[in-house]
């Protein structure tokens, strides 16, 4: 047996009786264990043996894996899936028009940085989006645009009428827009930003008026507090998303809470998050940032600081949800996120290009000559080499981080950081500390944790007959099994043979191993041939249920013809078990990951295979033809709006609804919908953006 590397437990606080938070983020998986099945996984980390059915669920959970092969192809599948995320990932591209700012606050990511203040001129503009547009032409979703500084909307006449002309450029483009600024003239900018498709703007507010003017002044000292909150008004008036940050230190944290009450007083803690968030930046040493650097807290002192403000005062729980590195994810989700094998956005999501025509990776490196990338202005000049390492770098290339438990949650860090550690090695680890920061993010979630884990033991125990255990459905009807004390001599619902079994399917099927064991496909066929059902929304739901049916796969691409002619057939009361076949058969020529790869979905194409089937068109049909592509291109159509990440089971269900539709197959067929129960198990689920998501259904 071979124990994950990954797993991670920690002690629940304050659990009478002791418990411990398992979780893996290679396999997504999160427990909770008593502190019996605690001591025994402890015991099973020394090479003890334990209770097998310990073991057998510590498996199907991803904990512990039967041998090497399968333990590395687990590791394999989630790198490709995180490699896939990124690739997927929509880019920002952060325009610095001016690295000169109207404030001094007594932190600046800025100091430290040479070179006399300007104003990016029109033509380097011009030179930025000529770059953007060929360098990012294949990018899966348009980059976004965000105006960073400096202080990118300042108001001068100059400045206003560049930022003017980006805006036109964006707008003329099709680039979505956003800025991050200290909000002091945003006012004087706002009727010009309006006229753009304004992702988000970000403002910082570092406390309650008194606060924020101690830290965030002019120049001159004059205090900021009232212009900002003027700007940040505008903003929400205008409809415009506002992330507004906190940048936090010892001075100031306890001060959040009272800014915590003045944001409510406002309503603005009320509104939906994607018109209002906040986040709660940490103040540290990056580079020379800071005049007080005994002021600045560590990751665990800020985080912790927070935990007990919100233990006193519950405005904070409103103000500011923390994520504690996917905790608030899981409560909010039911599930772990996606294991991050790279933290640091640099030359892969992001992208800076400032004024003077240079480009460098992130935020964090902008201005400095040893991370520059190279020149977009007034020529297109790339350090390869260079990128390549930023690129690369992730915990895979990273040697500190190969044995390290906590790879895939910390990422490697950020790059930058870990560079000034470590002597300028980029490929060197920005260490965070996950155990410490889990403790305190499991208890701030307490309470919703247990209400989690307590829907999941419900949801379990749903259904259950009294005369039976049941652990999994029927594999040809999806009903509850029996499972008897003694061996019966039952014969094979699929095969035929008679074999012993202590198994039973309420409703008299039974299934030997080797067909149990066999094709999904088969079992497809033989439950399909044995349907009545005619309606091909819950046929499709009880080939979904089978065991075999995983949540993705290529099985989908049968499984919609498939459907769609069984249905059809019990409609009309005979049986062609040809004409089934066929459709499974066709449906198997359509390669896994179609969609992506082909740009055609192939339970889409399976729409046009129930057609084909139906009509028999051949490639030399005229009007037969045209309408098997017609129930293809339609399916597509339906699907391509929800872009991605792709699942098998919504793609299905929307063809199939789509050619219900279109088709005169099934006229006075009773009606059917379908309400997922797959989500919880599909890390890309879109949640309420998918038509078949419980909420969605409601009312």
């Amino acid at each position: 047996m071979i124990v994950a590397k990954n797993n991670i437990i920690v002690k629940m606080e304050q659990n009478d009786p002791a418990e411990y938070a398992i979780l893996n983020p290679i396999s997504g998986s999160f427990d909770i264990m008593s502190k019996e099945e605690h001591e025994m996984y402890l015991n099973l980390e020394q090479g003890e043996e334990v209770a097998s059915e310990m073991t057998e669920y510590l498996i199907e959970r991803g904990y512990l894996f039967r041998n090497r092969k399968d333990y590395e192809k687990s590791l394999r599948d989630a790198y490709r899936e995180f490699q896939q995320e990124v690739k997927d990932e929509q880019i920002q591209l952060m325009l610095i028009p001016t690295y000169s700012c109207n404030l001094a606050c007594i932190y600046c990511f800025q100091h430290g940085i040479d070179g006399k203040p300007k104003l990016i001129s029109k033509e380097t503009v011009d030179g930025f989006f000529d770059y953007a547009r060929q360098e990012f032409a294949d990018a899966k979703i348009k980059p976004f645009i965000t105006l960073f500084g400096g202080e990118p909307l300042m108001n001068s006449k100059a400045q206003r009428e560049v930022v003017s002309y980006i805006v036109d450029k964006s707008i003329k483009e099709g680039y979505e827009l956003s800025a991050v600024t200290n909000g002091y003239d945003f006012v004087e900018f706002a009727d010009l930003l309006k006229k753009a498709k304004i992702k988000e703007i970000q403002f910082t507010l570092d406390g309650t008026q008194q606060v924020h003017d101690q830290r965030r002044m002019t120049a001159n000292r004059k205090g900021t507090f009232d212009r900002v909150l003027a700007g940040i008004e505008q903003a929400i008036a205008y409809g415009m998303p506002v992330n507004l940050r906190t940048v936090t230190d010892k001075q100031n944290v306890e001060n959040l809470v009272l800014l915590a009450e003045l944001l409510d007083h406002k309503g603005w803690l009320d509104l939906p998050p994607e018109r209002f968030k906040t986040q709660i930046g940490r103040n540290y040493e990056l580079f020379e940032c800071y005049e007080k650097p005994d002021h600045l807290l560590s990751q665990v002192e800020l985080w912790g600081y927070v935990a007990k403000l919100a233990e006193v005062y519950p405005v904070m729980k409103k103000f500011h949800r923390p994520d504690f590195f996917g905790i608030r994810y899981l409560v909010e989700t039911g599930e772990m996120y996606l294991a991050s094998f790279d933290t640091c956005p640099a030359a892969k999501t992001e992208w800076i290009f400032d004024l003077y025509g240079d480009i460098y990776g992130c935020t964090a490196s902008c201005g400095r000559e040893e991370f520059r990338l190279g020149t977009y202005w007034p020529a297109v000049q790339k350090d390869v080499e260079k990128i390549r390492t930023w690129q690369a770098r992730n915990v895979t290339n990273i040697e500190k981080c190969k044995s390290c438990k906590y790879d895939v949650i910390c990422g490697g860090g950020c790059g930058v950081v870990a560079a000034n550690k470590n002597n300028g090695e980029l490929l060197s680890p920005d260490c965070r500390p996950i155990q410490e920061l889990y403790e305190i993010g499991l208890h701030f979630y307490r309470d919703e944790i247990r209400k989690l884990t307590e829907a999941c033991e419900e949801e379990c125990a749903e259904g259950v007959p009294d005369q039976a255990e049941v652990q999994h459905g029927c594999l040809i009807c999806g009903s509850p099994l029996i499972y008897r004390e003694t061996s019966e001599t039952q014969s094979c619902s699929i095969c035929g043979r008679s074999f012993p079994s202590k198994i039973e399917c309420s409703k008299g099927h039974s299934i030997c191993d080797a067909c149990h064991n066999g094709d999904v496909l088969d079992h497809m066929e033989t439950l399909l041939l044995k349907s009545t059902e005619k309606n091909p929304i819950r046929l499709a739901k009880m080939v979904f249920d089978m065991p075999t049916m995983k949540l993705h796969g290529p099985e989908h691409h049968s499984m919609v013809p498939a459907v769609l002619e069984t249905a059809h057939q019990n409609m009309l009361g005979i049986r062609d078990g040809g004409k089934i076949r066929e459709t499974l058969d066709r449906g198997k020529e359509i390669k896994g990951g179609s969609c992506g790869f082909h740009g055609a979905c192939g339970a889409c194409v399976g729409t046009g295979i129930a057609e084909s089937v139906y009509l028999g068109a051949l490639p030399g049909s005229k009007e037969e033809r045209g309408k098997a592509m017609k129930a293809t291109a339609s399916a597509l159509m339906a699907v391509s709006e929800f872009g991605g990440p792709l699942c098998c089971k919504r793609d299905s269900i929307t063809s199939i609804e789509v050619y219900m539709n279109m088709s005169d197959r099934f006229d006075g067929v009773e009606e059917a919908t379908f309400v997922c129960s797959y989500y919880k198990y599909n890390k890309g689920c879109l949640t309420k953006g998918c038509p078949y998501f419980p909420t969605a259904r409601i009312g």
